[in-house]
């Protein structure tokens, strides 16, 4: 099988191909691969493994491998192809979609929806951490909360911007890429909300 999965948001694709292929995986460049090495790659066992788990990232970004891929949609293997873009006006592009032996999934990256709210909570938790936490609460219904660490640190960089000597400024904005590394990489993106929480309830003191 071979699963397509493409979009801007490439720590979630990456995610969602590591969980699909487990931890024993091959990972490949495809700028290290030639139309020659497909066969083998998609056809071809492994000393170990009749049946393989592949990772291969940005394949559609030669044509001349991606005008080959439809000779092996039949791979015994499980495939995983990463790709930040995905033109869908190419023909190939196109039969993949129909094949019923292909799996595609596009990853875009979450939106603020309300800007203002999102804003107003960042801002009133530098004073008032409880009051943002229950604004919080509201907010949980529309917006994202990686898209909402994201609006903290755009409002952290501009502070930053507008008093570069202040140490508190300095402090949140590591603090927000800690948190940012721990959504990517710990098992806290399976409930990102509790490290948004606990980031409003100790920005008061920072």
């Amino acid at each position: 099988m071979i699963h397509i999965f493409y979009g801007d948001d490439r720590v979630k694709s990456e995610a969602e191909a590591k969980k699909l292929l487990g931890e024993n995986y091959e990972a490949i460049d495809a700028t290290t691969l030639e139309p020659t090495s497909l066969p083998t790659l998609f056809l071809g066992a492994s000393l170990f493994e009749e049946n393989r788990k592949i990772l291969i990232k940005d394949f559609f970004a030669k044509k001349e491998l991606y005008n080959e891929i439809e000779k092996y949609l039949s791979t015994p293997h499980e495939v995983v192809i990463l790709e930040d873009k995905l033109s869908g006006t190419l023909t190939v592009v196109k039969n993949l979609k129909k094949s019923s032996e292909v799996d595609m999934k596009e990853f875009k990256k979450p939106e603020i929806k309300n800007f203002n709210l999102v804003f107003d909570i960042y801002n009133m938790a530098l004073r008032n951490s409880k009051r943002a936490l229950e604004m919080l609460n509201e907010a949980k219904e529309t917006e994202d909360p990686y898209a909402m660490i994201g609006a903290f640190a755009s409002s952290a960089v501009k502070n930053l911007k507008s008093a570069p000597n202040s140490k508190r400024n300095k402090n949140i904005l590591k603090e927000l890429a800690e948190i940012d590394n721990l959504l990517k990489t710990s098992k806290f993106s399976e409930d990102p909300w509790l490290l948004v929480e606990s980031f409003i309830l100790r920005l008061e003191k920072m």
